[in-house]
Parts: C-alpha cells; structure tokens; sequence
C-alpha cells in the first residue's frame, strides 16, 4: 500500500494464477434415463408396487414426478432437486418389496450408490446421493439421463459394426474405471448401459458390485471350474448371496457361485458385444444348466456368414468367451486394446507415417496417429463438427444455460449469452483447423508437411478434450459463481492458434511410443483435463481432493510428460487455495519431470509460476531474482513469444513488489509489444498485464499514462465478461484512484460510487472488497472536504474490515489511520491522535510487514501531536518517519515528504521559520496532490515570518486558499482567507 493511500490501495490482478486458464454433468435434458436392472433377464423378479404420487417430496428435497420403471431391485422414480435444481432420477427400495427375509437388497442398494459415488467417469452414470428414509426406505439420487438403454439404441435402427463397437468400447471405459476403482460391477449387459441424447455412452446399475479381492492390472484367477448341477431360470438365485446377476451375460465362475474379478466383468462384455455385433447369442440353452453346459464346454454358436465383421474383432470377442478366466485378456483395458487395433487402420497410419523422418521422428508420428485413430479417408475430414457432440453442443448450452441462469436474472442471462458466444467461436474455430489439419494430413507430398500436419492434428485433438472437460464442469450443476467465472475460465482455455505455430508443435513431447504406455495415457488423459477444468473455473477445493486422488496412479503411468502436467495443475490449485509454499514444492518437482521428459514448454510454465510462488507470493523477492536466468533461459529456448511474454510478466511483477519501478516497468512494456503481437491479443492475460502497467506507472507518478492503460483495461473487460464483473470493479477502483491523484475528485468520487455499487450487488455487503471501495470513497470525500460523510464511510469500512479480517489485520490498521486523517480535518486532534496511534501499533505487530506503513502513520501522528503542543513526542515520530523516507527516498518519496512536511510544521510551532523553510520546500517536489495544498499554506507562513521571500508568500497561500475553495473545504478556505486578510495590507504599505 503506498504511504499516502491509507484508506484503500490500488487492486492488483496478480494474485490469481492464470494460464491460456470433468465431471459428467447431472441432471439437465442430456443426462440419460437410467435403468437399475428392470429387465426380464434380471433373476430378481417381482410384482409392480405403488410408487409415492406426483408430489411426495422425498428426504426433504426430492419432488417426485414420475415413476421410469419397476423391477425386481426396486422402483426408479425421475424427481426434482429443488436444493439444487435439477432433475434426477431416484432409486428407491422398500423392506417389502425384497423377495428377502433380510435387508439384503437394501445392502445392495446402498452398496450402488457407494460404488458409483467412487467413481467420477464420462461413461459411468453419476451418483450424488443416498440414505434412507423416514419410513427406513432405502434411496439413491443420480443422474437423470434423457436418452434410452444401450439395448433399445441397437434395436432402434441397423448400426453398423463400427458404430456398435464405438458404442462398447465407450462403456468398456466405463467398466475400466470401475475395475480401476477396485470394483467388479456383476451384472454388465445392454440394459445396464445407458445412451444419452448427447450421444454419451455411460455404464449403470452397480447395485451388484463388490469389492474386487486382490484387484491388479493382472487379477489372480478365480478357483478352477467345477460342474455343478442345472438349474431353473425359476429357482431364486439368491439365496446363498453367491450368484447374483443377469445368467444370459454371467461368466461360467458367476454362474456357479464362485469367486469373481475383472476377467467376470469382461465375459459378460464380450456376450453382450457378441450379441449386437452378430444379432445372435453366442450360447444356446433355455435353461440355467443348458447355458452353464454350453459356456463351459465354450460351444459358441457360428456368426451369421453374411456378417461384415472382421475377424480381428471376432479373435478379440471369442478369446474373452473363454471358460478358463486365465486364458481371457488378463483386463478389461488389455481386451478394449485388442478391439481398437484396427489393422486397416494401422496400414494407413504406418502408410502415412512411411512418408515421414525415420528413427524417433518415425515412431513420435505414428505414435500421434494411433493417438487420432481417425475414420477411413474418404470420410474422415468431413463432419468435424460431430466430433463435438458432448463437447459443445445445442444440448449441453442448454444445460449451461439451467446451470448459469434462474428466472428474472437479466445480468445472468447476459453473462451467460456471452460465455455461450466464447464457446461457439472457439468451436467453430476448431473444426475449422481440424478440417484443415486433416486434409493436409491426408495429402499426398513431401514429409515434413505431414509429420507437422500429424502433430497438429494431436494438438487438436487434445484441445477438444480440454474443451469438452470445462463445458462439462460448468454445465455440471446450478451454481450462482458461474456468472463470473465462467467468462475467465473460457477465455483462459489454450490458444488453437498454438496447434499452426510449427516452433510450439514441435516443442510439445508426442504421446508415447509404447502402445501400452500409450494406451495408460490415454485412459488418464480426461482426468488431468478435469484437473485443469477445475483451476480454470476457480475450484481449488475441489480440484485439490482430485489431484490427491490421482497422485497414486502417477506412479503407475510411466510417462514423465503427463506425470509433470498432473503435478503442475495440483500446484496450481495449491496456489489458488493459498498454499504457496506447497505450490512451490510440487513445482520443482515438475520442473524435474518436465526436463526427464524433455516437455520444454511445461519446463518454461513451471519456471515462470516458480518465480511467482517464490517472489510475488511470498515476498522472498532476492531468490526470486536469482532464477530470472533459468526462467528467461527456458522461455528464450522455447521461442514462444506469448510464453516469453509471460516471463517477462513474471518478473515486472516481482521487480513493482521490490520497489524496482523502473526496471518492472520495462519488463512490462516488453511484455506488451509481445502480447500484442499474438493471433488473438484481446485476453484476460492482456488485462492484467495492462493493470500491472497502469500501477507501476502510478507509483512513479505518471498518472496520465496510468489512466490510459487502466482505460484500455476497463474497455477489454467489459467487453470479456460484461459491464457488470468483480474484475471490472477492480479497474473501476484503480482508475478511480489515478483522477483523485490528479486531483480530479468529482470524476474519482463517481468512479469510486460505482465500484462500491458493484462489488455490494455481486460479492454482498459483507465481502472486504467493499470494505476497500467504501475506504477509498472516504478518502475522496475527505479530499472534496465532505467530512461527516468521510467519517460515515470509513467508520463503515472499519467494522466490515474488523468483521472480516479479524482486529490485527493490516487493512484494520489502514482504517483507523483514514479515521485519524478525518478527526484531524475535523479540529478532533485528541480523538486523531488516538485513531493514529492504535493504527502504529497494529503495523508493528506485523512481521515483515511493509516499513512505509508504520513510517507514514508516524508522520501523520507526528504532525497530530504538533498541534496538540507535544512537541518533543511529535519530534520522535517525524524523524522515524523522516529516516525511514530516506533511506526509501528512491521508491517512497512520497513518505519522506510527509516527514518534512510535519518537521517544517513543527519549527512553525517553535517560532523557527527559518529552519522549516528549507524543509517544506523539499516537501513540495514529492507531496501527493492532496496534500498539496497544505504544504503550500505551511510555507507560506513560514517565508512570511522568516521575511524571506513574502511576495511567494502571498502567492502560495493565495494559491492554497483557491484550491480549498474549489474543493469545498470551507474551514481550511476561512483559516487561509482571514490570514491573507490580516496579511496582505503591511505588504503593500512595505512596497510603497
């Protein structure tokens, strides 16, 4: 805080961590009708019970609205969350609705809703409550998904073999992450996986699962196979608590009773697929023993000769049909490898890569292709925009829309029209490019074109995941945040200008060469883009509890790329949740990973934040400087100009904080010709370089250069996030601030108004915002003379602050000393002084706290005490004020002029006028213009009494008198005008 900003203090857009800046989405009309096994095939059977009727509001927050099916695990209700707005679907299982004696199934259901809570996946249905009820009802909420079971999607129109099998590797994600999460699900089939509107493919019904015993990527076997004697489709199955499930897709282990894992899960996949891909069951029997026969003696039934299928496929679906459980893929991953191996794919990516640079260049290409895994060529380039189906799309703008605005919110539905418009642009833009880089990449011509068009293409596709992982957790849920954070958090997501930037491709580290490193990457990717989703829209808690939920399966990946970015974004969110000292740790982790991993452009970000961490956040300021070399270094070899923008940035932020103005100042200005180079210049990074310009320009005094750049700042964030934003409130208070040091009071006062109305509409009235705004206003208030109403403003301030901040905090300190500045323009000295003097003591207490503070509250309670006759006591104070401005002079010259100021008052009491001349007249080069004026009264009657120069005399207070007349300070106005009255007669009588 400068020393003669008391009150409030310029706002800096430096403490959030941004960077060119998920979870399924509940409810909402995309989110997939789920089912719970209600289908013929379930071996629960029962009769259809009585729902609760439209209207029952269910655990004080669920309105049921319809019943979606019955079955033999219980009901499925759709209902409305009114605590947060959105449509869900309900599961609910009475006592006697069980077949059981005991309370089995509602084990069972609890177990469901446990399960599923575990885990957070694209393809696996999400759960967000469960419990029971008052009438010991048992109940799990999830998401209500508008869309049909897998099994009416195959019976809906003849699809393709390719489409099937896209449709099963999606839910077989789902599965992986389950497996993943040590769960085996028991009762995997079509009914079981929903489809959505969106075209989201998510698993469902895990009311069956159980812990997987032992569960690795190479899960021990269950015990070896015995017959045991048929059974009847009729005959309930669940009375020994060991065979549970659908029999048509159980494994042969299941079906006996015996122990299961992941390799059960993959059988009842591998039927199911086997099914829909051939529109036949692979087993024949009508009967529970004639099917346990059939899969035990592995008699499968012969596809249809006319089947399109290919064998690749058919090799992988029957080698998971296997009785033995050691002779299936050993993983559902291992299998989902199996189907995605297209050989005919493979030719042309290899066909394609063959035109490429042999060795590492070969491999890093092909590598990248089997990443795209694109369609055949003929049809690949065309229909891009369908790649973002569930991306951004018509249904999920709907659902953003439901998340951002309620009924009547004008400010709302502006804020979110705007988000969607980013959005929209930055999808056009992407299938635009992606276009672009397929065709290219599909030419025939020399090699270099290709490999980068590869590259590209990787690139691409990568920010499609980043994209489609924001919208998702913005789109999530209602939530009233959403209208501010929203617009930063878009505008923040990486440039698709880097993917045509040849320098910055081929900076990035390719996926891996290994297919079964590369498949783990793969699978861990949509979980560092959640990550980053989740910095981006200002979720530090809940981005820190998922950074330590992956932290153990870093160590699994062996990829030093992808474990360094998962490290840099939990450093980030340690970060923003104000942990700096752990973010500074985990980055010099990353920067270890980053140079393992050869990934230079990570490298030249963790440099960058490092610096920060170190310096803006924690003040070490000289070891913040001794890593300017590595950090230029890195960004120099990088060759991007917006990251070495960014340094640069970096480094003018530590040099403002450090008082090294000048050299900050040029840091910026490099900055800003770089920024302002890029494709799209218009940024919220521009915004806080151009606020980081405008405060250094005003701490040396360049207001109207100040202006200028918080003026362009003001324009680019209305135009970013809308007129109404904190961050505009921010600029509003800045710029508020450069007119009241110009002395342009009325102009500041409104600028001021209008911040302090802002931040009241969109933080509330409690936030320490207003408490800076209503400071701020007080202080110009104070300067136009309107005392009372200054006193009002920072008397409120104070309390808030107290409030907020607790009764040490340093901003508590700022008020009392405005309070002591108000009392003090009142004739209050006594009530000033000790306004003044609880304000000293509180900067005291602070630990390393800024010395300009408590000197600045020295020189005004020096000057205090001056008039208060305590001239010895005041002496004390302004000449601490005095040494520390000296020893400051060159970064708070302003503060040493405050001390002079109140030293040459002090000689004026003592009848030394000759000894406070030369004092005040070293106070006016640096006074603040508010203060001005007083420091001209102040020398003026020391040059009368010293018979100096009395002509200047006359001059100055003449000049003093005026400006307290146009600011309206009618009591300094009367004092100055009766001596001018009583003074100006002997002058003229001595020149006759």
């Amino acid at each position: 805080m400068s020393p003669h900003r008391p009150g409030g203090a310029p706002d800096s857009d430096i403490p959030e961590v941004t960077l060119t800046l998920g979870p399924a989405a509940p409810g909402g009309v995309d989110s997939a009708r789920p089912t719970s096994g209600l289908t013929v095939d379930s071996i629960r059977t029962g009769p259809a019970v009585a729902s609760p009727p439209p209207g029952r509001v269910l655990a004080e927050r669920y309105t049921v609205l319809d019943v979606l099916g019955h079955g033999g695990m219980g009901l499925v209700l759709s209902a409305y969350d009114a605590r947060l707005n959105r449509r869900v679907a309900v599961k609910l299982l009475r006592p006697i609705w069980s077949l059981d004696d005991s309370d089995a199934a509602q084990v069972r259901l609890l177990r469901e809703a446990q399960a599923m809570a575990r885990l957070n996946h694209p393809n696996v249905v999400h759960v967000y409550d469960s419990g029971r009820l008052e009438d010991d009802s048992v109940f799990i909420a999830m998401e209500y998904v508008e869309g049909q079971t897998l099994q009416q999607w195959l019976k809906q129109r003849p699809r393709t073999w390719r489409e099937v099998l896209r449709a099963f590797l999606d839910a077989g994600r789902g599965l992986t992450a389950a497996h993943a999460a040590g769960l085996v699900h028991r009762d995997f089939k079509p009914d079981n996986v929903l489809v959505g509107a969106d075209g989201r493919v998510r698993v469902t019904d895990f009311g069956l699962a159980q812990a997987a015993h032992g569960l690795t990527s190479e899960p021990e076997g269950p015990e070896p196979l015995e017959r045991s004697q048929p059974r009847t489709w009729l005959e309930p199955l669940t009375e020994s608590g060991k065979v549970l499930g659908t029999p048509r897709y159980m494994a042969p282990e299941q079906l006996q009773g015996r122990a299961v894992d992941a390799r059960s899960d993959l059988y009842g996949f591998c039927v199911a697929l086997y099914e829909a891909l051939y529109g036949t069951r692979p087993f024949a029997g009508d009967t529970f023993g004639a099917i346990l026969e059939a899969r035990l003696d592995e008699r499968i039934l012969p596809p249809p000769t006319q089947s399109e299928v290919p064998a690749w496929v058919a090799r992988a679906v029957l080698r998971g049909l296997k009785a033995d459980p050691l002779q299936r893929p050993g993983s559902m991953r291992e299998l989902l490898l199996e189907l995605e191996n297209d050989p005919e794919q493979r030719r042309r990516a290899l066909l394609r890569a063959g035109a490429l640079a042999s060795g590492v260049a070969l491999l890093g290409v092909a590598a990248i292709w089997g990443w795209v895994r694109q369609e055949a060529p003929v049809s690949a380039c065309v229909g891009m925009e369908e790649r973002l189906a569930g991306v951004w799309d018509a249904r999920l703008r709907a659902r953003l829309e439901t998340a951002m605005v309620g009924p009547g919110q004008a400010r709302e539905k502006d804020a979110f029209e705007r988000v969607s418009r980013m959005l929209s642009a930055y999808s056009e833009e992407w299938v635009k490019q992606r276009t672009e880089a397929c065709e290219l990449a599909r030419q025939d011509g020399a090699a270099q074109p290709q490999r980068l068009a590869a590259l590209r293409e990787y690139c691409l596709e990568r920010r499609r995941g980043q994209l489609g992982a924001l919208t998702e957790l913005l789109a999530r849920e209602p939530d009233p945040k959403l209208v501010d954070k929203a617009a930063p958090a878009v505008q923040s997501l990486p440039l698709l200008s880097d993917c045509s930037d040849t320098r910055l491709l081929t900076a990035v580290v390719p996926p891996p060469e290994d297919p079964a490193v590369r498949a783990r990457v793969e699978a861990f990717q949509p979980l560092e883009d959640r990550l980053e989703a989740l910095h981006r829209a200002g979720r530090f808690k809940e981005g820190l509890a998922f950074a330590e939920e992956l932290r153990p399966r870093l160590a699994t990946l062996g990829y030093a790329p992808a474990q360094g970015q998962t490290l840099f974004w939990h450093a980030m969110h340690l970060d923003g949740d104000g942990d700096y000292k752990g973010a500074e740790a985990l980055l010099r982790e990353v920067l270890v990973l980053a140079a393992r991993g050869r990934d230079a452009l990570l490298e030249a970000r963790a440099w960058s934040f490092l610096v920060t961490e170190v310096g803006a956040r924690q003040a070490r300021y000289a070891e913040a400087l001794w890593l300017e070399l590595p950090l230029m270094a890195s960004a120099e070899r990088l060759g991007d100009e917006q990251q070495l923008a960014q340094a640069l940035e970096t480094l003018g932020n530590v040099r403002w904080m450090k008082g090294d103005h000048a050299l900050a100042l040029g840091h910026y200005e490099r900055a800003l010709a770089l920024m302002e180079k890029a494709p799209n210049p218009e940024s919220v990074n521009l915004t806080s370089l151009l606020n980081s310009l405008g405060n250094v320009l005003m701490d040396q005094g360049r207001y109207a250069e100040a202006r200028g750049h918080f003026e362009r700042t003001l324009a680019l964030k209305q135009k970013l996030f809308g007129a109404e934003h904190p961050s505009v409130a921010v600029t509003l208070n800045n710029l508020g601030i450069v007119h009241e040091e110009l002395g342009e009071y009325a102009q500041a006062q409104a600028l001021y108004e209008r911040s302090l109305t802002m931040r009241q509409k969109l933080l509330g009235p409690d936030h320490p915002m207003v408490a800076s705004s209503l400071a701020n206003l007080g202080d110009v208030l104070l300067a136009r003379g309107h005392l009372e109403a200054a006193l009002a403003h920072h008397e409120r301030a104070l309390a808030l602050r107290q409030e907020t901040l607790g009764s040490q905090h340093p901003s508590v300190a700022s008020s009392h000393t405005s309070l002591g500045e108000v009392r003090a323009a009142l004739g209050q000295d006594a009530r000033a002084r000790e306004e003044l003097a609880l304000a000293l003591a509180l900067h005291e207490k602070v630990e390393d706290g800024d010395p300009t503070d408590a000197a600045h509250v020295s020189a005004l309670l020096g000057q205090t005490l001056v008039r208060l006759g305590r001239w010895d006591e005041a002496l004390q104070h302004l000449q601490r004020a005095r040494a520390t401005g000296e020893q400051l002079q060159t970064t708070a010259p302003r503060l040493l002029a405050q001390a002079l100021l109140g030293l040459g008052e002090l000689h004026l009491s003592r009848n030394q006028p000759a000894l406070a001349v030369p004092l005040l007249e070293r106070s006016l080069t640096h006074i603040p213009f508010r203060a001005r004026a007083e420091a001209r009264w102040a020398l003026a009657r020391a040059l009368w009494e010293a018979n100096t120069d009395r002509a200047r005399a006359l001059d100055l207070a003449t000049q003093a008198r005026d400006h307290y007349g146009n600011i309206g300070q009618e009591r300094k106005h009367a004092q100055v005008s009766k001596w001018l009255l009583s003074h100006s007669s002997p002058l003229a009588a001595e020149i006759r």
